[in-house]
């Protein structure tokens, strides 16, 4: 995707907030995305959901303080990222230049998100239990 088309999409979630239209605009895309599966791969779903929940950009913002909701650590477009990017060297993404200290989360490795950030928590906390032989 495009940086102008990402600008363009987080210009309209923040155009339809700003009108006092988030929540009727959220409800209307949930129900909009459930026809989609309903009409194509998932017949009979819309008739069996129980409960649904969305969210968009603007969502992950305002409960993660992420730059208009960004779900991953560093834009792909930055000329250098401050963090390990290379898969086979996942182990080191928690080494910090502090001994004995270590990181985890989406700012450790990139890309990032919730399984990387479960990664490098469970990478950490072995590391922090050999240390202290537990």
């Amino acid at each position: 995707m495009k940086f102008n088309t990402i600008f363009l999409k987080l210009y309209y979630y923040n155009a339809i907030k700003n009108k006092g239209w988030y929540k009727e605009f959220k409800l209307l895309s949930e129900e909009y995305i459930l026809d989609i599966f309903n009409e194509s791969i998932f017949k009979g779903l819309k008739y069996k959901v129980g409960d649904k929940f969305s969210s968009t950009p603007l969502t992950i913002e305002s409960i993660t303080g992420n730059t208009h909701g960004a779900i991953t650590g560093w834009a792909f477009t930055n000329s250098i990222i401050p963090a390990e990017t290379k898969i086979i060297k996942l182990s080191k993404a928690i080494e910090t230049l502090i001994p004995n200290v270590y990181q985890a989360g989406q700012w450790s490795f990139s890309p990032s998100g919730l399984p990387i950030s479960i990664i490098t928590g469970k990478l950490a906390t072995d590391k922090v239990l050999k240390y202290w032989k537990l």
